[in-house]
């Protein structure tokens, strides 16, 4: 990147400065990691959850960076520093960021997903729609960041404003003219996107998820955090069927549409019926708009599916993409980790999901009913150090809908996954569920798909795409779809 002088950095914040002369340096890069700094940087100081970006000026200064960024003002500064006060650093490095690499959201088409459940299908699927066209289009998200041969790993499902102005811009360069992002209500209460020209946002729903201190305070505050998105968009297009459907609507400041199963929509389907062709489980649906019935076949299974499909259709025919080539899209793709059929047994069904909540794993659990298995056997845990409330609701859904638990571990980081598991087990006290409690995931998988007979289902959920499990605030190397190969292999031969 080209220098940028200091005065277009700071273009659109109300700010003080110790020197306005030095609003004439130039700046080459933007830093919020101390180790990161060299002379000519610009350091912004970012009060974290577990970090004050404060306490580390001193250690950016030491390694050449003279210009700081800050909320209040340091004692212990030098003397020779260019100081300049904002209100919210975060909000600043938003504003930076875009000013930085020349707003490349404005010159792309940007379609915003936020929701509890169904970001990464949704974006996804409007990505894969849209380059069926011939429309160059890339996605960031859970998954990570996808364009033309670019595959880029991302630590949040909503880059901050910093690496996604940096992606854009790296995005735009490459050809890329659309992107579908998902948009995360921790991106938002974190100001990621504040200064992303959003076209289009979408809300697939809301459910009770990441409340607690180190998340979203109240449900109310994460319920508002989302509906943000719908100041942020020119268009925003809405799932009528979830109770917070018309809050969404009340709070935008942009025209909606709508989509829908049971409740009346602008883009609403029925006569769905699942279907099943081997290995591959999909849904049959019609779906109503502005009066004309299309009868529509779509590769994942359930309800939640059909609302995504909605989703998508209401998405890429407002940007003009024509019906048919859209349906047709539909009807060939999945997402990996999504209600993702391995088959790896015979007469068994092995499902991989990345139901993480009781919500998420209600529906794959309730779908995968609706095929009738003899026996349905879920291997799951839950996520250790916040989100303490999903163990109570994975193990409340498992219980009520499974004939076989395994409680294993996920993502458990600085927590002992057997406190975990003992605390999801205290949903079965009552359950015809059998629980088994096995902490190392890839024997609890293997103990389930050995359990498993002609005509059961297994669920293994929670990680999906994942490759990767948290462990004392480390991400190690872990490949779902490889383990489950794995410990099917094994069962075969125990056979």
């Amino acid at each position: 990147m080209d220098f940028m002088e200091l005065s277009q950095l700071l273009l659109g914040l109300d700010y003080e400065i110790n020197n306005e002369k030095d609003l004439q340096l130039d700046v080459n890069d933007i830093i919020y990691d101390s180790r990161k700094a060299q002379p000519e940087t610009l350091f912004l100081s970012i009060h974290g959850i577990d970090l004050n970006g404060d306490d580390y000026v001193l250690d950016a200064y030491e390694r050449g960076c003279r210009i700081f960024i800050l909320e209040q003002e340091l004692q212990d500064l030098p003397t020779d520093t260019t100081v300049v006060l904002v209100s919210d650093t975060r909000q600043a490095l938003s504003k930076m960021s875009a000013n930085f690499f020349g707003h490349p959201s404005k010159e792309m088409t940007v379609v915003g997903v936020t929701g509890t459940k169904g970001k990464t299908t949704v974006a996804n699927y409007i990505k894969k729609v849209l380059c069926g066209v011939g429309i160059n289009a890339g996605v960031i998200g859970t998954m990570g960041i996808f364009y033309n041969d670019q595959e880029i790993e991302t630590i949040n499902t909503t880059p901050e404003s910093y690496e996604l102005n940096k992606t854009m811009r790296a995005m735009l360069d490459a050809g890329v003219t659309a992107v579908a992002m998902e948009v995360s209500s921790g991106g938002l209460m974190m100001n990621r996107v504040d200064d992303i020209d959003f076209d289009i946002g979408i809300f697939t729903n809301l459910s009770l998820d990441h409340i607690g201190p180190r998340e979203h305070p109240t449900f109310e505050h994460y319920r508002d955090c989302k509906s943000r998105l719908f100041n942020l968009c020119k268009y925003g297009i809405i799932n009528a069927d979830d109770e917070y459907a018309e809050y969404m609507i009340e709070h935008a400041t942009c025209p909606t549409t709508t989509y829908s199963v049971h409740h009346a929509s602008d883009y609403q389907a029925h006569d769905i019926q699942l279907t099943r062709d081997g290995w591959h489980l999909g849904v049959a649906f019609t779906y109503d708009h502005k009066g004309e019935k299309t009868q529509t076949h779509i590769s994942t299974p359930g309800e939640f599916s059909v609302l995504n499909a909605l989703a998508v259709l209401a998405t890429t025919q407002y940007l003009g993409v024509p019906k048919d080539e859209i349906l047709k899209t539909l009807s060939r793709v999945t997402i990996d980790g999504r209600v993702e059929v391995l088959p790896v047994l015979d007469d068994v069904t092995v499902v991989i999901d990345f139901a993480h909540n009781g919500i998420s794993l209600e529906n794959v659990l309730t779908t995968l009913l609706d095929y009738h298995p003899k026996h349905l056997i879920c291997v799951f845990g839950s996520i250790g150090n916040r989100a303490i409330i999903r163990r109570k609701e994975l193990g409340d859904v498992a219980a009520k809908y499974c004939d076989v638990a395994v409680l294993t571990a996920d993502n458990p980081d600085r927590e002992d996954p057997q406190i975990i598991i003992d605390e999801i087990a205290e949903s079965f006290v009552d359950s015809k569920c059998k629980v088994l409690k096995i902490a190392d995931r890839s024997e609890a998988m293997y103990e389930a798909m050995k359990l498993a007979q002609p005509g059961d289902m297994v669920v293994i959920a929670g990680k999906g795409h994942e490759k990767y499990q948290v462990i004392d605030g480390k991400h190690v190397f872990y490949d779902e779809r490889a383990e489950v190969i794995k410990a099917a292999e094994r069962v075969k031969k125990e056979k």
